[in-house]
C-alpha cells in the first residue's frame, strides 16, 4: 500500500493539515514529499516531512504547491483517477525525465509543466486485480510539476510529451481503447514435448514437430 517516491521539494497548504479551517488558508510550510499510499476508491495520497521535523501522512496532490501564489486547484483537475489497487509501483521513465508536458484538465483548460515520475498499479495474485490489469481500463499516473505552481497526476491518454528532437509532427494520430489481452500461450495450436531435453521440441496439436 505504501511506496517510496522520488523526493519532491514542495510547500504544503496548511489548511489541509488543519481540517480545512479558514484561518489557515494562504499559509504554507516547507516540506519534502517522500512516499505515497495507494488505496482503491481514494486519490493517490502522499506522505511528507515538514521543516519543523513533523511527519504527515496521506495528503492529496492538490494539498501541495511549489509557489505560494498558486491558486488551489480542484482535485479533479489535477488527479483524474483514484488508485486502482492497494499495490503500486513507482518509477522514472528515463526518456521522459524533465521533459515538457501538457494536458487539458476537466475544466477544459490546458496545463503545462514538467514530468517527474510515474505510478502504475498491479493486482495481488488474482485477489485484487480490479481494473489495474484490464487492457481497456488500466491507467497509470504520471506525476507532473505544473508551471502554475501546482502538481498533477495524469494518465497516458491525457498527456502530451514535448521533445524538440522527435515530436515534430503537428498531427494527432487516431487512438482507440485497447481491448485485446495479448498472450503467446493461449492459441491452443501447440505444446512442448513431454521430456527433459534442454532443447525441447514444440509440436502442433496433432503431434507434428514445428521446430
Amino acid at each position: 500500500m505504501n511506496v517510496n517516491i522520488p523526493v519532491i521539494e514542495a510547500k504544503v497548504r496548511l489548511e489541509y493539515m488543519n481540517q480545512n479551517l479558514p484561518e489557515f488558508v494562504g499559509k504554507f510550510a516547507e516540506c519534502q514529499i517522500f512516499g505515497m499510499a495507494s488505496i482503491p476508491g481514494q486519490t493517490p495520497l502522499f506522505h511528507f516531512l515538514c521543516d519543523d521535523g513533523g511527519v504527515y501522512w496521506r495528503m492529496p496532490i492538490h494539498a501541495f504547491c511549489w509557489r505560494t501564489d498558486a491558486t488551489t486547484p480542484l482535485l479533479e483537475d489535477v488527479a483524474l483517477w483514484d488508485s486502482f489497487s492497494y499495490h503500486a509501483s513507482v518509477f522514472t521513465i528515463d526518456m521522459f525525465k524533465n521533459k515538457r508536458v501538457s494536458y487539458v484538465d476537466r475544466s477544459k483548460h490546458e496545463q503545462q509543466g514538467c514530468y517527474l515520475f510515474t505510478i502504475d498499479w498491479f493486482g495481488d495474485n488474482g485477489k485484487s486485480y480490479g481494473f489495474s490489469e484490464a487492457p481497456g481500463q488500466h491507467k497509470c499516473g504520471h506525476v507532473l510539476k505544473l508551471d502554475n505552481g501546482n502538481f498533477a497526476i495524469q494518465p497516458n491518454n491525457r498527456l502530451k510529451i514535448f521533445d524538440p528532437n522527435f515530436t515534430v509532427e503537428d498531427v494527432c494520430y487516431p487512438r482507440m481503447l485497447a481491448r485485446t489481452l495479448y498472450s503467446s500461450e493461449q492459441s491452443g495450436r501447440w505444446r512442448t514435448a513431454n521430456d527433459e531435453k534442454y532443447d525441447y521440441e514444440i509440436h502442433d496439436i496433432n503431434g507434428r514437430s514445428t521446430t
